[in-house]
């Protein structure tokens, strides 16, 4: 299974890793340990892959994958003896499988901003872009954590709280906006540049290029 799996990864072959989760659940589990290295694509199209599997999954295995967003949140936890680096980006796949659902976590999820292991801080921006992508208005009561992440020392948090803002639109409260433009307005000469994982393989982004896009998106 774990060989059939790396071979999936590996081609980008994530239609079969949905097949192989129907028949057996334990699919999942191994999807996790694949994520660990996010600096490997293998890593990140196990993290879509967890996704994919967890809208696939969510109507029939809602019970399995709330006890695998505890066990996720456990990993993230000084108590579990082992760090999980790339639980806050699967938390956001398994949850933007269905915001409704799994909406009480999110503001757990937001909450863990403000970890002592600031390393979380990308994923848990990343996590809350993802819901934002499908149910915006869910996002919304934590917005706070998407501005803070917007002034963050590292630049890889920023352009994700970028990503989120974009998928925010709309939803603004008009007395927010001018704080936000201005916020924006400001990373637009960031020249700092990031890896990130978009469609099949890493691209580099330009923070201030993430920040006109943004900018771009609000007037829109």
């Amino acid at each position: 299974m774990k060989k059939t799996i790396q071979r999936a990864l590996e081609t980008n072959d994530l239609y079969e890793i949905i097949v192989l989760a129907k028949q057996q659940r334990r699919v999942l589990n191994l999807l996790v340990r694949f994520a660990y290295d996010k600096n490997t694509l293998s890593a990140w199209r196990a993290i879509m892959a967890v996704g994919l599997v967890a809208k696939a999954l969510v109507e029939t295995e809602h019970a399995f994958l709330r006890e695998m967003t505890r066990k996720l949140f456990w990993s993230l936890s000084d108590e579990s003896g082992g760090i999980g680096w790339s639980a806050p980006e699967l938390l956001g796949e398994i949850v933007s499988a269905d915001p409704a659902r799994f909406s009480d976590l999110i503001p757990i999820i937001a909450s863990h901003y403000d970890m002592e292991e600031v390393t979380f801080r990308p994923g848990v921006l990343y996590a809350l872009g993802r819901i934002a992508g499908v149910s915006p208005e869910r996002v919304m009561p934590v917005r706070e954590v998407v501005m803070r992440g917007l002034s963050d020392e590292n630049p890889l948090t920023r352009v994700y709280a970028l990503e989120a803002v974009k998928a925010l639109k709309g939803q603004w409260p008009p007395e927010e906006l001018e704080d936000l433009k201005s916020a924006l307005e400001e990373l637009c000469t960031d020249r700092k540049q990031v890896w990130i994982y978009r469609g099949k393989d890493f691209a580099g982004v330009e923070v201030g290029e993430a920040a006109q896009e943004s900018l771009k998106s609000l007037k829109e």
